[in-house]
């Protein structure tokens, strides 16, 4: 059951708008979080009346990447699926003197005839060494990283976003400050996992996450469901498992699928057939239960 709570207030920065779009897309509220059954997002609304535009920022569980749709009254750019991989479309925060580029754009088109593009934003700056001595070392460094911290730090810094090459014309949506927001997701996503009968406190000291031993092997599945390699279309599914502490697969869980639902029918079967897991470990070595989210 989806629960609105109350809106969270975040500062209001009003950026000028881009020399394409002369229409006022100042923000209508403040920020408000969603806390959905197997997600948290944020939500805020831009402008109003039938120029109208909402961002949406979801995560999917506290290592998962956000999730950004972008919904407005201008179409998408046409063709954006195809053009995926290199081309993809540009974003950035700001006046950032370097555009982002999302290689993997899902165009959405709703009901009430609105569109919306869906891509993976990031606003974190994650400057490594100058080099590391082994891909061990790296790995260590960016698994000691404190990324939440880093997100409210960062997100406080951030004033606007822009998407270049996403719709018909450029859109930039005055955010404001996402520090405080930030946070509010963190706290949202630690209760979602209390709802997954996870052990918060265990989970954040673990020496090894939930992992599949054979993904490698069957990677091209997990990306794409062999019953759907005749579907032309593109489609995203987000699927959490419950993996036991001897690396049972005991649910899977279909966590509010964009694509055609006969992408949704197919993944679980897929993925619970396919994958082989060794469980999660406390910090004292001890299999625990717990998660994975692809």
């Amino acid at each position: 059951m989806r629960k609105l709570l109350g809106a969270i207030m975040a500062a209001a920065v009003l950026a000028v708008a881009s020399p394409a779009l002369a229409e006022d897309l100042t923000p209508e509220g403040p920020w408000a979080i969603d806390y959905d059954d197997d997600s948290c997002a944020l939500r805020r609304g831009f402008g109003s009346g039938e120029r109208r535009a909402v961002i949406e920022l979801r995560r999917f569980g506290p290592d998962q990447p956000l999730q950004g749709v972008v919904t407005s009254w201008m179409r998408p750019r046409r063709n954006l699926e195809f053009y995926r991989g290199e081309m993809g479309f540009r974003y950035r925060f700001g006046e950032e003197d370097q555009w982002r580029r999302d290689s993997e754009p899902l165009s959405l088109r709703y009901d009430n005839g609105d569109f919306g593009v869906l891509f993976y934003p990031s606003f974190l700056n994650l400057r490594e060494p100058d080099e590391f001595a082994t891909d061990e070392e790296r790995k260590a460094y960016y698994e000691a990283l404190d990324r939440r911290t880093l997100e409210r730090e960062q997100g406080m810094r951030v004033e606007s976003i822009t998407l270049q090459d996403a719709f018909t014309s450029p859109l930039t949506l005055p955010l404001g400050s996402l520090g405080q927001p930030m946070q509010a997701l963190h706290a949202c996503i630690d209760e979602l996992m209390t709802h997954w009968n996870i052990d918060l406190e265990a989970h954040k000291t673990l020496s090894r996450k939930a992992a599949p031993i054979n993904l490698p092997e069957v990677s091209s599945m997990i990306s794409y469901p062999p019953k759907m390699a005749q579907r032309s279309m593109p489609g995203i599914v987000n699927v959490r498992l419950d993996i036991d502490e001897t690396g049972r697969i005991t649910a899977c869980h279909i966590q509010m699928p964009l694509s055609d639902p006969a992408f949704e029918e197919s993944s679980c079967p897929d993925i619970q057939h396919a994958l082989d897991f060794d469980p999660a470990l406390d910090k004292d070595g001890n299999p625990i239960p717990s998660y994975w989210i692809t």
